[in-house]
């Protein structure tokens, strides 16, 4: 068995239904561009509608306004995760912006999603610094795959020295490899896969290709849960009572694969992170969810990301929530001080 061998996923949970309604999120997700240099055939960016997505770059000062407003929350965010509908190395103010949230101490860990191809020796040198995880989104073995699949062309040879070079420079920052399941066509390639980068990574994995899009259905992709299994149907979605997408031009959405941004529960640049969270918008669809009427809800009536990718299950235990969560109208002043704006300091 592969040492190395190891999902994304944190099985080291907390019993989520136990918690709500959380004060805190657990994780709050950034998008620090809209934009993406793939078109993925599994992805809304490679079989969407690209006059739908509002594509933007987050800019250093609304990041910051971000990072400033997580300090109001009673506890510390236990993982900020750069990812969203783009590729956040196109972001040129990257690594200035990662340095914030450690000057300001209000997350436990940062963690960024990237495909990887955009590294540069700039960026194969900071990264490493201000992050505790990079997850490489590995897309094939060959050039060919990568057109295939991605519809991009890259030096594979180059972006295979990348790895190695971030892998070297990586200090205490885990470097995690994952590759879907539709770039792995037999045994032979999954010793490929392995004997390419096993060298180059703390953590490698092969994920199952599977249908989190609303909206969009995947022609490979595998009746089995993300990371292997069965799948496990979900009548309420626990994402929406533990962590929140943040994009780039600062629209809060519930979920992270609410791509279209359906259910839009505010915007940081209106009001704080912790006013959204605590907010009629997000409270009013979760209280939906544990009544029961997650089908008449869009674009939770199409989604299928719970069933394949979610290992909390709160669907027992929808009424004792659904009832705690109705009688905490102190949850706001019991958690918040005063005034919730925040100043940002000079650095």
């Amino acid at each position: 068995m592969n040492r190395k061998l190891i999902p994304t996923i944190n099985y080291d949970r907390v019993i989520l239904h136990e918690q709500i309604p959380l004060s805190t999120p657990l994780v709050v997700y950034v998008e620090l561009s809209g934009y993406c240099n793939f078109r993925c055939k599994f992805c809304p960016h490679g079989v969407g509608d690209q006059k739908k997505f509002k594509k933007s770059l987050m800019s250093n000062k609304l990041f910051r306004k971000l990072i400033d407003d997580l300090s109001v929350f009673p506890q510390k965010i236990k993982l900020l995760r750069i990812c969203g509908n783009g590729e956040p190395l196109m972001n040129k103010d990257i690594i200035q912006m990662l340095q914030y949230p450690g000057i300001r101490k209000v997350v436990d860990k940062v963690e960024l999603v990237t495909n990887g191809t955009l590294l540069n020796s700039s960026l194969i040198e900071n990264l490493p610094r201000f992050l505790d995880r990079i997850i490489i989104s590995v897309e094939g073995l060959s050039a060919q795959d990568y057109k295939r699949i991605s519809d991009v062309t890259i030096n594979f040879k180059e972006f295979l020295e990348k790895i190695a070079a971030l892998y070297a420079a990586k200090g205490k920052c885990t470097l995690h490899i994952k590759i879907p399941s539709e770039a792995i066509k037999s045994n032979k390639d999954k010793e490929i896969f392995f004997d390419l980068f096993n060298d180059r990574c703390d953590e490698i994995y092969i994920e199952n290709l599977v249908p989190m899009w609303p909206e969009y259905s995947i022609k490979h992709a595998k009746k089995e849960f993300r990371w292997g299994g069965q799948i496990s149907h979900r009548r309420v979605c626990p994402q929406i009572f533990k962590s929140v997408q943040v994009q780039a031009d600062g629209e809060v959405v519930p979920c992270c694969v609410d791509w279209n941004r359906v259910n839009l529960i505010g915007d940081i640049t209106k009001n704080s992170l912790f006013e959204i969270w605590n907010g009629e918008k997000i409270r009013a669809l979760q209280i939906q969810h544990l009544m029961g009427n997650k089908n008449k809800i869009e674009p939770c009536n199409n989604c299928t990301m719970n069933d394949y990718c979610e290992i909390d299950d709160i669907d027992s235990h929808s009424q004792e929530c659904l009832e705690r969560l109705i009688d905490d109208h102190t949850l706001i002043t019991k958690a918040s001080p005063q005034n919730h704006s925040v100043e940002t300091p000079i650095v």
